[in-house]
Formats: C-alpha cells, sequence, structure tokens
C-alpha cells in the first residue's frame, strides 16, 4: 500500500465519521447549547509572557473543571448562565479567582493573568531557571491521563553540547547507554534501547544508528533543538504506536503561540574547554594533523514571531562542538580452553593484550529547525514543521597495543595485585597504533497536522511526516589511512612483562632482550618500528540510509445524554520504513616492509603529549602522509557487506474516556497492528556469498486500561493505574542469516542463523503511581511496574553437525568457521521496578533559604526468567538502578543549579558493533569461559551558576563533571557460578571538569 493509497484510505475514514457524527450529535448538542452558557480564554504568566499549558480551572461551588491545553487555552461549556467565579491554579504560582457573568449562547472570553510574590522579577522579566522547569513539568504531569512525565527545557540546567541524552537521563525510569562518553540509547524501566520508540510532535523520528544492524534511536546525531518540553509515556492507550515496549519518547516543539509576546529572540553563546588539556590558543596533536583550537563554541538562537493574530513562526538554530581528551586502558583476557583441560581463567586469569591509548576527539552538532502555526479560522489549525541536523565526529585514537600471544604466563592467582603477566614466547608483538575515522550524518524531520474542531465538541486531525536519516563511517575519502599497525622490530625486545595491572591506572611496563631489561625509550622511536604485509582495515566506507514516512487520522467526539461523560476516539495509521546498510574493507599490500627513516618520515610531528596516565610521549605515524604514500595500494575489497529492510505498519485503534464520577477517569481501547518486514543481505566482496532473505508478516491486538483517580475530598492526590499488551519487533541483526568468513585455517569464522518463524516479542505491561502533589509546588511520587515479555530471543549455540551443513549451504569453508548459533525465540523474561521520586521549591522556608528548589529520583528494577541466556539478554544496556538529585537556589540576581546523576552497573547493550559478551559455551560449566562486558557504576555532578544583569543578559559558567569522575568497565562471569568473577575491560577518563563560560538572553 503506498503513501498516498493510505492517505486517501484516511481522509474517507474521517469523512465517514465526521458525517456519522453530525448525523448522531448535533441537534442534541445544539439544543442543549441554547439553555446554557460557555467561558474560554487563555492563562498566562504575568511575569514571562508565557500562556500556561497545565493550569488547573474550576467553577467555584460546582464539580465543573478542566486544565489549559497548548497556549494557555481552556474552555467550559455547558454552563449556568448569571455571575460564576472562575478559580485558576498553576504549581508556583498564586491561585486566582475571576469573577464572570455567563449568557446564554454566547460565550464569555477572559485572560487570566497569574504572579507569584516569591519570583523575583527584574525589567519585567522573571529570571527563569531549574525552579520554573520544574513547575512546568510538575503541571503538565499533574493533568496527565496516564502515566506520563514531562520534562521542561530549563528543568535541569544547561546540555553544553546538545546531546539530549544528557538531558533524559535525569527522569526516573531512564538509563542511556553511553559509548564511552558519547550518550547513545536512552532505556526505558529495564528494557533494552531498541525498545524505545522517539518521536517530533508523535511522529517517529529517523535514525542511522551508527550503520549497525539495530533498530535502536542514537541520541548523538541530532542536536537538542526547538524543544519546549520532552513527554515520556511509560503506559499505553491505544492512540500510541503498539510497538512502544519500552516506553515512547515525545519531543513537543516550540510554537510562536507559546508566549504572548509578538515577537521574542533568545539567545545562548558559550565557549567550552576541558580542563586537562586547557588552552586559549591553537595546539597540535589533537585530531587530524593540524593545529586546532581546543575552546570551541556553542550558540543557540530562537526567534518567535507572531505575524498575525492567525500566523505564527518559530525559527531555531544550534551550533555546538565539543573537544574531549580521552586517555584510556584498555584489557582483553585469555578465554580460550587450553588443551580441552579445565581452563585456568577462573583461578589465574592471563592477559591476552593490553592496549594505552589516548583519543582526541571533535564533536560537532548543527541544526535549524521552524515550525509555523496558521490558524485558519478559531476552530481549523493548521501546525508544520520542520529540522535539519548535521552530525560531524572526528576520533583520532593513538598507542601501544601488547599482544601477549595465547600461551602467555603469570605469577599469582585471581587479582592479586602483584601478580605479574608475561609475554608468550611466540605470537607476541608490540604494535603502535594509530586510528582515526570521521564519522557524520544528517537527519531531515518534517510533519504537519491539520484539525478542525467542531461545534458539538468533536475534532479531527489529520497527521503526516517524513524523516531521513544517514550515517557514513569515512576515513580515505578523507585523505588519510584509517588504521596504521606497525610492530616494534624484534631485534629489540624478544619479551615484555606488565605488573600491578590491578591496582594501578597505568600498570608498570618492563621490556627485556634474552632476559636483559630493555629502556622503554625503544618503543617510544617510530624509527624502531615496520609496517609490513597488509593495511588491515585500512579503509572502511560505511553507509546507512533511513527513511520513515506515514500519515494517521483521528476523529475523537463526545457522546450525548449519557449518564456520565464518554467520548471516544478513532484512528487510522499508516507508517512504512526503509533500511540501507553498507559495510565495505578495502585492504592492501605493501611491495616491501617499511621501516628506520623510511617510516619516521611519516611521522606525526604535532603528537608530543603524554598518551595516558604517565606512560609519557610516543612518536605515531601521520595517517594523512601515509596516504600521500600508499592510498593507491588500497585496492583489494575484503569484505562489502549489504543489507536492505523495508518495513510496513498498518493501524487502526479505538479509544474510549468515560468519567465514571468527577473524581474517577478510565481510559481504554484496543489497538490492530499489522507488521510486514522484508530484507536481503550479502556480502557483495564474496561471489561465493549466498545472498540471504527474510520475509516477515504478523498482526495482533493490542487492549489497554488505564484510570486516574483525584478525590475531590483530597484533591493534591493522583492515583493511576494501567495494564498494556504491546509489541517488539525483532532487531535487524536477528532476522537475518549473517556469516563473518574467518582466516583460512584458523577457524575464527562464525555463522549467525534465525529459525524460521521467528516471533517478535510481546509484552504486558502493569504499572501503578501515586502521586501527592504538594502545596509549594512540589510532588512525592512511587511508582511499581512490571512487563511480562514472551517469545524473547536469544542465540543458541551451533553443534559441528550444523555448522558444516550451513557452511556448505553458504558456500564457506567449515574449516574456516569457529562457531554457529542459532537465533531463537527464547523463554519468558519479566522486568519489575520501582521508582521513588520527590520534587519541591522550599518557598515556605524563611529568608535566604527559600529560594531552594530540590528533585531526587531514584529507579530500582530486578529482571527475572528461567533462563540465564534469556536474563542476561534482557538486562543489555539497562541499567538496574539509577538515581538523580538536582539542586537549585536563586538569591537576587543569581541562580544555581547542581545537578548529580548515579547510574548502577550496566551491561554493554552490544548495539553499534561492540560485543556485549566473550569468550566461549561449553556444557561443562569450568570450560565455558563466558564473559559479560558490564559498565560500572558511575556519579557524575554539574554545576552551573548565573547572574543576570538584565532581562538582555544573564551570564553563566558551567562545570560538567566537576569531580572528574572517569569511567570503568569491567567483564563479569556469564554463568550464575561465576558471576562474582570479575576481570578489568577499560579506565577511561574524559578531559574533565568540562568548562563552559557563557551569556543568554532575550530581546
Amino acid at each position: 500500500m503506498t503513501l498516498a493509497h493510505c492517505l486517501r484510505f484516511g481522509l474517507i475514514r474521517l469523512r465517514m465519521s465526521l458525517g456519522l457524527a453530525s448525523l448522531a450529535f448535533t441537534l442534541p448538542v445544539a439544543a442543549s447549547a441554547q439553555q446554557a452558557g460557555a467561558i474560554t480564554g487563555r492563562v498566562v504568566d504575568a511575569a514571562t509572557g508565557k500562556y500556561l499549558e497545565g493550569a488547573e480551572i474550576s467553577v467555584e461551588g460546582s464539580k465543573i473543571r478542566t486544565v489549559t491545553q497548548r497556549a494557555g487555552v481552556f474552555s467550559l461549556t455547558n454552563l449556568p448562565v448569571g455571575p460564576q467565579r472562575v478559580v485558576v491554579a498553576y504549581p508556583g504560582l498564586e491561585t486566582k479567582t475571576e469573577s464572570v457573568t455567563i449568557e446564554p449562547g454566547k460565550p464569555t472570553d477572559i485572560t487570566v493573568r497569574l504572579s507569584s510574590g516569591d519570583i523575583i522579577t527584574l525589567a519585567e522579566y522573571r529570571v527563569e531557571s531549574a525552579k520554573e522547569g520544574m513547575a512546568q513539568a510538575i503541571a503538565l504531569q499533574k493533568v496527565s491521563i496516564q502515566s506520563k512525565l514531562v520534562a521542561a527545557s530549563d528543568q535541569f540546567g544547561p546540555i553544553s553540547e546538545g546531546n539530549v541524552g544528557e538531558y533524559l537521563k535525569y527522569l526516573p525510569g531512564i538509563s542511556i547507554d553511553y559509548n564511552a562518553n558519547d550518550a547513545r540509547g536512552v532505556s526505558l524501566r529495564g528494557l533494552n534501547t531498541s525498545f524505545t520508540v522517539v518521536a517530533v510532535d508523535g511522529t517517529p523520528m529517523a535514525a542511522s544508528s551508527s550503520i549497525s544492524d539495530t533498530r535502536r534511536f542514537e541520541f548523538e546525531q541530532i542536536a537538542m533543538n526547538n524543544v519546549e518540553t520532552t513527554e515520556l509515556y511509560k503506559t499505553m492507550t491505544p492512540d500510541i504506536p503498539a510497538n512502544a515496549t519500552g516506553g515512547f519518547v515525545n519531543f513537543v516543539t516550540k510554537s510562536a503561540f507559546d508566549r504572548q509576546e509578538t515577537s521574542l529572540l533568545t539567545y545562548d553563546l558559550s565557549f567550552v574547554v576541558p580542563s586537562t588539556n586547557f588552552s586559549l590558543g591553537k595546539k597540535s596533536g589533537v585530531w587530524g594533523n593540524d593545529s586546532h583550537y581546543l575552546v570551541r563554541p556553542n550558540l543557540e538562537m530562537n526567534y518567535a514571531r507572531r505575524i498575525t493574530d492567525k500566523i505564527g513562526i518559530n525559527f531555531n538554530y544550534r551550533f555546538s562542538e565539543r573537544y574531549d581528551d580521552s586517555p584510556r586502558i584498555e584489557y582483553g583476557w585469555v578465554t580460550a580452553t587450553p588443551g580441552g583441560a579445565s581452563t585456568s581463567l577462573w583461578s589465574a586469569p592471563r592477559l591476552a593484550s593490553l592496549n594505552v591509548r589516548t583519543e582526541q576527539k571533535l564533536t560537532h552538532r548543527e541544526a535549524f529547525a521552524t515550525k509555523l502555526d496558521y490558524h485558519v479560522s478559531d476552530d481549523t489549525k493548521l501546525i508544520l514543521s520542520g529540522q535539519w541536523n548535521w552530525y560531524d565526529l572526528h576520533f583520532h585514537q593513538r598507542g601501544p597495543q601488547f599482544a601477549f600471544g595465547n600461551a602467555s604466563t603469570r605469577s599469582g592467582l585471581g587479582t592479586d595485585t602483584e601478580s605479574t603477566f608475561t609475554s608468550a614466547s611466540t605470537g607476541y608483538s608490540v604494535g603502535n597504533n594509530v586510528l582515526y575515522r570521521n564519522k557524520y550524518g544528517t537527519t531531515w524531520h518534517f510533519n504537519g497536522t491539520l484539525s478542525h474542531d467542531f461545534l458539538n465538541a468533536s475534532k479531527a486531525w489529520i497527521t503526516a511526516y517524513w524523516s531521513r536519516a544517514d550515517g557514513q563511517y569515512r576515513d580515505v575519502q578523507k585523505g588519510w589511512i584509517g588504521n596504521l599497525q606497525p610492530a616494534l622490530n624484534a631485534s629489540l625486545y624478544n619479551s615484555f612483562t606488565f605488573s600491578h595491572v590491578f591496582d594501578r591506572e597505568l600498570p608498570d611496563i618492563s621490556l627485556a632482550l634474552n632476559g636483559s631489561p630493555v629502556p622503554l625509550d625503544a618503543m617510544r622511536s617510530l624509527a624502531n618500528y615496520t609496517l609490513s604485509g597488509t593495511l588491515a582495515n585500512a579503509e572502511r566506507p560505511w553507509t546507512a540510509n533511513e527513511t520513515k514516512d506515514g500519515v494517521s487520522g483521528h476523529y475523537r467526539f463526545e457522546i450525548p445524554n449519557t449518564p456520565v461523560p464518554v467520548s471516544l476516539q478513532v484512528g487510522a495509521a499508516y507508517d512504512k520504513t526503509k533500511r540501507d546498510i553498507e559495510r565495505a574493507v578495502i585492504t592492501g599490500a605493501l611491495p616491501s616492509a617499511v621501516t628506520g627513516t623510511s617510516l619516521a618520515s611519516m611521522l606525526d610531528e604535532g603528537f608530543n603529549k603524554d598518551v595516558a596516565y604517565g606512560f609519557g610521549t610516543y612518536q605515531v605515524m601521520d595517517p594523512y602522509e601515509a596516504f600521500t604514500q600508499y592510498g593507491s595500494l588500497l585496492t583489494r575489497v575484503a569484505n562489502d557487506f549489504y543489507r536492505n529492510f523495508d518495513e510496513d505498519n498498518t493501524a487502526i485503534y479505538l479509544r474510549g474516556d468515560v468519567n465514571v464520577t468527577p473524581d474517577l477517569l478510565l481510559v481504554g481501547g484496543v489497538r490492530w497492528e499489522q507488521h510486514k518486514l522484508d530484507g536481503t543481505a550479502v556480502d557483495r566482496a564474496n561471489p561465493r556469498s549466498k545472498p540471504a532473505a527474510t520475509d516477515l508478516k504478523y498482526d495482533s491486538y493490542y487492549p489497554s486500561l488505564q484510570l486516574k483517580y483525584n478525590p475531590a475530598a483530597l484533591k493534591p492526590l493522583v492515583v493511576r493505574a494501567g495494564v498494556s499488551r504491546t509489541v517488539g519487533h525483532p532487531d535487524y541483526g536477528e532476522i537475518l542469516p549473517n556469516v563473518t568468513e574467518g582466516d583460512v585455517g584458523r577457524a575464527n569464522g562464525v555463522i549467525t542463523i534465525p529459525t524460521p518463524g521467528l516471533k517478535p516479542y510481546y509484552s504486558t505491561n502493569y504499572d501503578v503511581a501515586v502521586d501527592f502533589y504538594l502545596h509549594n509546588t512540589g510532588v512525592v511520587g512511587v511508582a511499581l511496574f512490571r512487563k511480562d515479555v514472551k517469545n524473547f530471543i536469544i542465540s543458541r549455540p551451533m553443534t559441528s553437525a550444523e555448522i558444516a551443513a550451513y557452511a556448505a549451504e553458504f558456500n564457506v569453508s567449515a574449516a574456516d568457521i569457529g562457531s554457529g548459533n542459532f537465533v531463537v525465540n527464547g523463554p519468558d523474561t519479566s522486568v519489575q521496578g520501582v521508582e521513588l521520586s520527590y520534587a519541591q521549591t522550599l518557598s515556605f522556608l524563611p529568608k535566604p533559604l527559600n529560594g531552594l528548589s530540590i528533585q531526587a529520583n531514584m529507579t530500582l528494577t530486578d529482571a527475572s526468567s528461567s533462563s540465564n541466556d534469556a536474563l542476561l539478554a534482557q538486562m543489555r544496556g539497562a541499567a538496574q538502578k539509577t538515581a538523580n538529585l538536582v539542586i537549585g537556589y536563586r538569591y537576587g540576581r543569581w541562580a544555581l543549579t547542581a545537578s548529580t546523576n548515579w547510574t548502577g552497573d550496566t551491561e554493554f547493550s552490544g548495539a553499534v558493533n561492540t560485543d556485549w559478551f566473550t569468550g566461549t559455551a561449553n556444557a561443562d560449566p569450568n570450560l565455558d569461559t563466558r564473559l559479560v562486558s558490564v559498565k560500572r557504576a558511575t556519579t557524575t555532578t554539574n554545576v552551573k551558576i548565573e547572574y543576570q544583569l538584565d532581562r538582555r543578559f544573564t551570564l553563566y559558567f558551567l562545570v560538567n563533571n566537576i569531580f572528574n569522575e572517569g569511567r570503568d568497565d569491567y567483564l563479569r562471569g556469564y554463568l550464575p557460578e561465576h558471576a562474582s568473577f570479575e576481570l578489568p575491560r577499560t579506565h577511561y577518563h574524559f578531559g574533565e571538569p568540562y568548562l563552559s563560560l557563557g551569556v543568554r538572553g532575550a530581546f
């Protein structure tokens, strides 16, 4: 079905619904309207001119109440004629009562301006900080029907580099999956990041996912711009896509009608730099082979203009850059089972490799967004929105790599700090590694909504969108060789030893030649290395493109003359996704070995800094010069993997809202979705490669029921509960056969085969939340949740016979394949947890403490399954424990925000070309050497100080990670028998504390 056909289908359905609704309901509603009156109006913050969404409106002495919508608008109908008193309340502002006179058949229009005596006003402009953002979030959360969190743009202080993940991590139930210090995926309530749907104004956004076989959305490729609020739906209603098993993240874009001003320009200009490599001038030896300024600029500008009362437009531009100075130590461990005997891994683990590296990285983000609001009439509105994002990352790694060989030896047992590790007599090497790549991509997103409000209080709207993301990794095309690995000359040494591996950032390193010590300076000179053989992974042009488009139509109406208020909403949607992935590896053979002065002629002369943790200076190759001399040799295409996926999703739904009593609201219904997924894969560089294909099609019904209870006798109390059924579509890497052909005679290839009839995940979700809203702009909340997941997808090892059979089918040698796995539906799993939250402005305290505000939350989750494989797969990329504390303080012209995030141990996600476990399976637990990759718990604290001169200029100073908390990854035993066993994997720092100095304001 084409997009045009679906659009026509949606319009026809809407016309039929509108015709039937008009015939059934117009006459009774019109008769009722003649006997009563109505109030329409807006609520505005008197100090900022911002229209307030989420303000509570009630008629004194009655049970009639409503809440303001976007742009602060509200409407009360069927009111008794005569004088009435309207009460308006909003967190952090004084409650106000307006006297109005209701006339029959004629709406009374009012504008209510709220203010607060405890807010400092300068030049008729409020000093906005975390306090105002928190008030906005609390207001929107309180009026929400289902369990939903709302984050306002000022709620947690600024995000220096514009990565949205750094903004979301302060919310309960959220954990961020990092790659080094890049916030990439977001996990909600303990589920894998692939289960989270990310949308803009309710329309899904495309992502290139780092050119990986995953459908997860990665935040690093978009800048945080043009966002007014962020909504996180944790429980589902029928109008939300059924694949939001983890949750639904929706970015609500800014509008020119958000404020009372006709025209408003806001800006934020800052300069950022890492404290560890601080310099106001240019420095060499960072990324590339040129000198660069390490202080990088950041700018965000937003201009909102109401051209007329009917037309408004909002423009937003963001430019952000960040330089990272990141030293690291990387550990590899021998996991092979020697000779079939009981392995020494568990009693005396041996190093396989140890790398000392520095990564110099420049991250550039740029975005432009616009939104047009056109009020065709008082009842008909057209909204058009679009944005362009540009992401450009340069990462340059340099440093020595020590390969011990599989027969390496050690003294001592376990993780004894006095143990020494010595290289094997064969298979060892000391490499001089240079890795330099450029990752970049664009993301386009356009969406539009046409809506109409009818006289009978019904509403129809239709939404269409188109989104496209592309991502590339490049090296040779940019003028450099991406990977260089000259080896230290064998005549200089024949062994090396490491000590204090477990208790020092940088272990003690010693070289030896026939038992005699060799000065480490021997390995610091590039002339002592030799580049020979094949330039492996020298060129890797990887590309991914994803396009999403779709259309949806909705109609909501009230059923008149019912004992209790009832409204129905129907809708249909069609969404299409297309993903293309190309991953090529190009190599070249050197005609002869390059060493001595010939190799030294390619020296990176600008790199003369300490590699990492006191290792000292170290000479490396210049990848640009290497390309000049050897770029023409890169002609052999070793691999050229191509993957293509096409998905179609069709949905219809019915939703009903029933106000059982003025205190109790029930929302229920059902959604039906049909999903089709076609995929193909082939290695275009291998003529023996057999094209693989898959064709999945499934459909199901997804019912849901939510309730909201807000007793009139205890208005601060809100209880929400819900149950829903959702679906998790298999990841792209799980649905296609994948064959990695091994080297001849080395048996290091891998075959992965999905089983026929692979089913999607299905989850039944339960949620109960209790919130108590405090008088002084605050809330205390507790939420309990559980997700029962069926058909969880896991891997099952192949037998030798199965490996041989599939090797023959795909025309590869079974002798070159070391392992094989079937992708299968495994046992059921469940995730359960609790969220605790507290937020409050402490304006009731005596001065000067009345300027304090606090936000604190903690999330505890736990996964369970009868299968250890399913259990560990369930927890990938999702922290089981998180906690956040945000303290704000304002005194006069000064404002301070301190934000602390603690994230517990988190398994690697296995996404983005990384393994989440290593080692081999075995029926004998003593011979099973599998180790899970885990990110150790970490705490980061950011502090921001502001001083407002006037409306136009506010100066601020921001320190990210003020205590310079690093990151540590470790390996943990895979089987329950080995779960307490740990080995170090990676130790990082990122040039922090990170410093930002800026100015922001409004005109």
